[in-house]
């Protein structure tokens, strides 16, 4: 908990720009041990503009987003931009333009790419996405022989490397085995076709925990990460990884009311804004603040107190409202509240306007 003035504007994330900075510096220490190459995902963050300048700082020159507006912001401080999101055919000619690789599992689409392309005198690179398990984007295995040929006969792409995502859709998990199986696919291609990719993207951010394995195909040089650099952990599991701060993000709201009420709402209960019928235990008069914090800032499963006693109870898109009986403290109107983040609540978080963020 923070007091009162600890920052002009609230609701606001403050970002620890020193440690963000030794977590990029030990993830490129850890990937160039490993003969890695990287793109750095930053549609957790939207792509914020002086975060991208403080990667740049970092050494980071590859970039990857799932949105071609945040890929167009980071464009001047890279060497490489990565979209990790399948492209829409009515945006092929922006992107041939604008992007230098995109995954893709539709050959319509790259049909599309490479016409567009022609037209502006360019070359796009794919990277053509597997199906292994997450049910996400991707081809069919039995389909690759024939979707590679085809891309490699266009005159407007090259297949720069095939890729398998995971951690994404369903939570597939990345192993060692699965990546196997993809290295043997890889290796039937290079083989079949005489070609060398540059690219073979065996995940992200959840495949670091099984680089140290004996078994870690070297086939695999290519990974795309955003929660291992922003949040220090890993994607299967959510485990730490080596000595990476955690706590790169926090998020301060401030306290406008605070105030004993009745745990049960009372007279009859209708849906509340999320077209939901809600419950409530009744267990008497609480201790409750309501924070000048909603939906429209915050995903609230993604947020955690960073102090004990403090319950969340329910949301607006406005504000949040926190049961505090059991915290040990005294709380008034405009006190502070600070916040740990998960993934999710920082993407929520960067996307919304009416939060400020502040580096520190």
């Amino acid at each position: 908990m923070q007091g009162k003035g600890y920052v002009r504007s609230l609701p606001c994330v403050t970002i620890d720009g020193k440690r963000l900075k030794y977590n990029l510096e030990i993830i490129r220490e850890l990937l160039e041990e490993k003969g890695l190459k990287t793109h750095y995902a930053t549609q957790g963050i939207c792509a914020y503009e002086p975060l991208l300048k403080l990667m740049a700082e970092a050494g980071v020159r590859n970039f990857a987003d799932s949105r071609l507006e945040n890929l167009i912001r980071s464009k001047p401080y890279a060497d490489s931009t990565l979209l990790t999101r399948i492209p829409m055919i009515s945006e092929v000619r922006e992107i041939v333009n604008k992007v230098d690789i995109s995954f893709n599992s539709e050959l319509d689409t790259i049909f599309a790419l490479s016409d567009a392309a022609v037209v502006e005198r360019k070359v796009h690179g794919i990277i053509l996405q597997v199906e292994l398990g997450d049910l996400g984007a991707g081809i069919l295995p039995e389909d690759l022989l024939n979707t590679v040929h085809q891309i490699l006969n266009l005159r407007g792409v090259k297949l720069r490397g095939i890729g398998a995502g995971f951690n994404s859709f369903s939570g597939s998990i990345v192993t060692v085995e699965k990546l196997q199986e993809f290295a043997s696919m890889i290796s039937q291609i290079e083989s079949r076709f005489g070609i060398e990719l540059e690219y073979v993207s065996g995940g992200n951010s959840g495949t670091i925990p099984i680089l140290d394995s004996e078994d870690f195909p070297k086939q695999v040089n290519h990974l795309v990460l955003g929660e291992a650099w922003l949040l220090g952990k890993e994607a299967s599991y959510g485990h730490r990884i080596k000595n990476l701060h955690q706590d790169v993000f926090s998020l301060n709201s401030e306290i406008i009311e605070n105030q004993r009420k009745n745990s049960q709402p009372t007279g009859p209960i209708g849906k509340n804004y999320q077209d939901r019928v809600l419950e409530f235990e009744n267990i008497g008069i609480i201790r409750r603040i309501i924070l000048a914090l909603g939906s429209l800032d915050v995903d609230f499963n993604g947020i955690t107190p960073q102090e004990k006693g403090i319950d969340y109870i329910g949301s607006t898109p406005d504000f949040s409202i926190f049961d505090i009986s059991k915290y040990n403290r005294d709380l008034e109107v405009g006190d502070q509240i600070s916040f740990s983040l998960n993934y999710s609540a920082l993407n929520r978080i960067f996307s919304s306007e009416y939060v400020n963020k502040v580096i520190v």
